[in-house]
């Protein structure tokens, strides 16, 4: 994950990877595990810090793509528990 100047919170298909690795065999909340993955990367996310989310998995052949609505929903109300001003902006 990278958060840019602009306020892109950039998440790559490896970080959701691990989202669900958290969630799935550590039996983590997915808010928690996107917590717990910030920390690992040294990611702050101040109030107010993200404009919107980008994601690095639109490609139709990607395993993640046909998840994706259920994906970008908890991904953004994940964010939101981290930065309640975030309003739900996706960047394609």
């Amino acid at each position: 994950m990278q958060l840019t100047e602009q306020g892109i919170l950039h998440i790559k298909e490896d970080d959701i990877s691990s989202l669900y690795c958290y969630r799935d065999l550590d039996g983590m909340a997915f808010d928690a595990s996107l917590l717990f993955e910030l920390q690992l990367q040294g990611l702050t996310l101040p109030q107010g810090s993200v404009r919107a989310i980008q994601f690095d998995f639109e490609a139709e052949e990607s395993p993640l793509y046909e998840e994706r609505e259920r994906l970008v929903a908890e991904v953004q109300s994940a964010v939101r528990t981290v930065d309640a001003e975030y309003d739900g902006s996706i960047v394609k």
